[in-house]
């Protein structure tokens, strides 16, 4: 060790170091007491996910008016909706028809609208409520010849999926229907259940008490020990300046500064705007009020 006079230089150096985070320390020390006494009081609380607040809506969830599933198919539907609503809280509802919406995209688009959004009126779907937080799956398998196709599919939401959902979260859904089509009728619908289904479910519980305690911990204590330990490391700096650096003789020294102008290029850009925000036959149809009176948002997809 190097001493001077019994003067332990570096032991002097450490505690001069440490001393200059001591009310962080004991600032990190109060907030580790308070989590730990807020963990063991409130411990692991019970969620308790609320009920189905609608007696009036039917208890059925697929209605496949176009004969596209077997009745074992229908069946493992219904037990998988059944599965997603108590995840989600959510009514979801698959109708599946084999009917003449219209050729133009603007007409197959008006028809798919009302169609699903009165189905889901008439029947007062809804979980929290008639009326309420829910979706309505409406695909339409109708071809009237080769070049004929008005087959589609339209999401109609209600309470808080209408917000949940957008055009993005609808395209996904889009995706995932596609997809099981590649396997079966059963397995596009099975797919575009669970992704409706998913932007239903709400985070339960936020912030630092959702985290696991060792996680909590672990963090701030390793970047601490990062940082304490590269600063005792780090030596302090040589200077390599002093006030006469930049004096040559008794006059200062400065570098000539110039800006040249070389020249002058402009471009434009035309911006295509949109007129609407409803696109026909397919896109976000954005937020609307039924016939019924009530509100909906939803989205489309022709195939």
């Amino acid at each position: 060790m190097e001493l001077e006079n019994g003067y332990n230089h570096k032991v002097e150096e450490r505690k001069r170091y440490f001393k200059s985070f001591g009310f962080w320390m004991v600032a990190a020390a109060i907030c580790l007491i308070i989590f730990l006494v807020m963990k063991i009081a409130h411990k692991e609380e019970v969620v308790v996910k609320p009920e189905r607040n609608n007696t009036v809506a039917p208890a059925q969830r697929v209605y496949d008016f176009a004969d596209k599933l077997t009745d074992s198919e229908e069946e493992a539907l219904e037990k998988l909706i059944a599965e997603q609503e108590d995840l989600c809280q959510c009514d979801l509802v698959l109708v599946i028809i084999n009917k003449e919406m219209g050729v133009s995209d603007t007409e197959w688009t008006r028809n798919m609208v009302n169609y699903a959004d009165d189905f889901y009126d008439q029947n007062a779907f809804g979980y929290d409520q008639p009326h309420g937080d829910g979706a309505l799956l409406l695909d339409n398998w109708y071809h009237a010849g080769e070049a004929d196709s008005q087959a589609g599919t339209w999401l109609s939401t209600s309470g808080k999926l209408e917000y949940n959902i957008g055009e993005s979260e609808e395209n996904r859904v889009w995706d995932a229907l596609d997809s099981g089509f590649d396997i079966s009728a059963k397995e596009a619908y099975a797919r575009a259940i669970k992704k409706v289904a998913y932007y239903g479910i709400e985070e339960e519980g936020s912030g630092v008490s959702s985290l696991p305690w060792v996680v909590v911990l672990a963090i701030p204590a390793i970047i601490a020990g990062i940082y304490c330990a590269v600063n005792m490391k780090q030596a302090p700096g040589k200077d390599t300046t002093n006030s006469m650096t930049y004096v040559a003789g008794n006059q200062p020294q400065m570098n000539n500064q110039a800006d040249q102008f070389l020249r002058k290029n402009t471009t434009k850009v035309k911006i295509e705007t949109s007129s609407g925000s409803r696109s026909g036959g397919g896109g976000s149809y954005g937020h609307h009020t039924s016939s019924g009176g009530f509100s909906h948002g939803g989205g489309g997809h022709r195939r």
